[in-house]
């Protein structure tokens, strides 16, 4: 990856963080940028006479870290402030934080890549379709299509794709225009957000995680049912109960993690079935 374009990256994380941080804050909706990042560096890179896939993927971490790590920053320093923190405080408690956590998130790729190579590279299948490598297949897929194509030539075989765009500018103005213009109406418009309804179709959810269903049907039971119809109790536990959960799903795989260290098997039972434990028996 050339230098220059690493000050780019580095320059668009920086700029997009305002943006980005108040839909966040606004709708607690995450605005996935890695792909968008990719095809820039692709147009950045295409005249170039040597050029390598693997830069849309660096390309893609320093400007993408730059926006995630200032997201994480930024949301710390509210929970801080709400519970009466210096913001000093805060600030070295997350540097002490990054310190630890970097030596630790790089002994668990190597453990992954140690251990579950073959799995990651399709010289094997796992068993249990766990690690199927999807993620890393995307992330190849659009390093190939942005950088060793270029976005010259895979746009001359979809000519409209660029159009999306224009399409994704004009949508937030039309909403805002029949806002104003019905302001009374049932459809309300001043609900209706383009960003999130416009991301949220760009994705494909057939992979080999049930994991979506789930989410949508615990979202649905408490950001629809219970907010509309028992919102006193939704008010009351809602919060807490996500924390108690996510406080457990972590010691649960804190507790996992040490038992498979010290080589204990899991006890097979509905939800941990021995041929599927996403039991998705199809695959």
């Amino acid at each position: 990856m050339p230098w220059w374009s690493a000050v780019i990256a580095l320059m668009v994380g920086s700029v997009i963080v305002t943006p980005l941080m108040w839909l966040y804050a606004l709708s607690n909706f995450q605005l996935p940028i890695g792909t968008f990042n990719e095809l820039l560096y692709g147009y950045l890179v295409q005249d170039l006479s040597v050029k390598h896939p693997a830069g849309a993927a660096f390309f893609g971490c320093v400007a993408g870290n730059a926006w995630y790590r200032s997201q994480y920053h930024l949301e710390l320093m509210k929970l801080g402030f709400y519970n009466h923190i210096p913001p000093t405080l805060v600030f070295f408690s997350q540097i002490y934080g990054e310190l630890i956590g970097v030596p630790i998130n790089y002994l668990s790729f190597r453990w992954v890549m140690n251990s579950k190579w073959e799995y990651l590279t399709g010289v094997k299948t796992d068993p249990l379709h766990q690690w199927t490598a999807q993620s890393i297949v995307t992330y190849h897929t659009n390093a190939i299509q942005y950088v060793v194509l270029g976005p010259r030539r895979l746009f001359e075989n979809y000519p409209w794709l660029p159009y999306g765009f224009l399409v994704g500018l004009a949508a937030p103005l039309v909403i805002f225009a029949l806002h104003k213009r019905f302001p009374a109406s049932k459809l309300q418009f001043g609900l209706w957000n383009t960003t999130v309804f416009f991301s949220t179709m760009s994705h494909f959810y057939g992979n080999v995680s049930t994991g979506y269903f789930s989410k949508f049907l615990g979202g649905t039971v408490t950001m629809f049912y219970a907010y509309r119809y028992r919102n006193q109790v939704w008010r009351k536990y809602n919060y807490v109960v996500a924390a108690a959960l996510d406080t457990g799903y972590n010691l649960a795989l804190t507790f996992t993690f040490v038992l498979f260290t010290l080589g204990i098997s899991a006890p097979v039972w509905y939800g941990n079935d021995p041929r599927s434990v996403e039991r998705c028996f199809a695959l």
